[in-house]
């Protein structure tokens, strides 16, 4: 089966992305952004917008020749407070507000992949949902998504996802099983002393003291509580506490992050963090509160799809268009799809060569819309290789 984009999808998917780009909503504000996705789907014959009484976001349905098995493919839609400073014909009309992490690349793919999966729909069976997800940037869409029930209603067996990578040269994409994106917990820790004078301490229990030794004592973790080979990232990110330079306040309230890739290093690290809170603030006579604010598990690609993935690629971009990639820290709450039925996430390239590499969320971040065809091909034959 041809997975490729005739010209005029091509053009059409381009068009999109300029649109999206020019107008970006950050997460649970895509209003504007529901509204055009669901115009376009209306367009694409065969497709079904689903009535899930979603705040924002679209997921729909595409159904093959012949009843049979679902799988799902979603793309993220919200940008970020971030103001652009690429210089292009096509930039972001909304003032301090941007597509610079390319999820107005990822929500054209998944447009383009319909086109595709409706041009094809006579040669093949089953159904693909198609997600176009809100709130990425804030790792709590996905969730939204989930608690709507479509895994279960729909019988979905799987899912396949994207997101470009300006590391990786256009023409090429990452598909492997090692660990590809950080598991994330973020939490906040509240220190309870007793306030007073400043000018005595000992009538006092200073919190702010208190809380310059949980810093100094959680950072020793990734040190020493857990295997070197193994990457983790432990962060004290916000410290609140007091004004009046003669007044010891009552509390400080602190804000932290962890991330990781191995479950097994992320519970040691855990265990550890709440221990070495909790002690330290009673080495300092303070009691401590601990809240766990978000959590999101590691991107971790099933070992079942592996092969799809494998196939997919090389049958939509060309044989040695597949490679292996070091992973990173950053977060992705695809994640979550991937506790409820196997996943598998790609890396795009999106980069032309020669181009200067700006990472994800930088001022100047862009991509190469060449690479657009081919996140369309991708998608469209993930689905349709899993379903064969």
């Amino acid at each position: 089966m041809d997975y490729r984009q005739t010209e005029q999808e091509n053009l059409k998917t381009r068009e999109i992305k300029n649109h999206i780009h020019r107008h970006p909503e950050t997460s649970w504000q895509e209003f504007a952004t529901t509204a055009y996705l669901q115009s376009v789907l209306s367009t694409i014959p065969g497709v079904e917008i689903l009535s899930l009484g979603l705040k924002t976001g679209v997921v729909a349905r595409i159904q093959g020749a012949k009843p049979g098995r679902c799988v799902a493919l979603r793309a993220d839609i919200d940008g970020l407070n971030v103001h652009e400073k690429w210089e292009s014909p096509v930039m972001s009309l909304v003032d301090g507000k941007g597509h610079m992490c390319g999820h107005d690349f990822h929500t054209s793919c998944l447009l383009g992949a319909a086109m595709i999966l409706s041009r094809l729909r006579e040669q093949w069976s089953g159904s693909v949902i198609l997600i176009f997800q809100p709130a990425e940037e804030t790792t709590d869409g996905a969730r939204e998504i989930i608690r709507t029930g479509i895994f279960e209603k729909y019988s979905i067996e799987a899912i396949f996802g994207l997101h470009n990578r300006p590391e990786i040269p256009t023409g090429k994409v990452v598909v492997q099983t090692e660990p590809l994106m950080a598991a994330k917990i973020n939490f906040k820790v509240v220190v309870h002393g007793v306030g007073g004078h400043g000018s005595m301490p000992h009538k006092c229990v200073d919190p702010i003291v208190c809380a310059a030794g949980i810093v100094q004592n959680v950072l020793t973790i990734p040190a020493r509580n857990v295997d070197p080979m193994k990457s983790i990232v432990l962060s004290i990110c916000s410290i609140h506490g007091g004004t009046p330079a003669n007044l010891i306040v009552d509390s400080v309230e602190m804000t932290g992050a962890m991330r990781y890739h191995d479950p097994e290093v992320g519970k040691r690290a855990f265990e550890r963090l709440k221990r070495v809170v909790s002690s330290t603030a009673e080495t300092f006579e303070c009691t401590a509160d601990f809240e766990v604010v978000e959590q999101v598990p590691s991107v971790i690609n099933s070992p079942k799809l592996l092969d799809v993935a494998l196939q997919s690629a090389r049958a939509a971009i060309g044989d040695d268009a597949p490679v292996k990639s070091e992973s990173c820290m950053a977060t992705e709450d695809f994640a979550d799809y991937m506790q409820i039925v196997p996943g598998f996430f790609y890396w795009l390239g999106a980069r032309k060569p020669e181009d200067t590499v700006y990472s994800w969320h930088n001022e100047r971040f862009h991509t190469d819309d060449d690479a657009l065809a081919n996140g369309s091909a991708l998608l469209a034959a993930s689905a349709l290789e899993y379903l064969k």
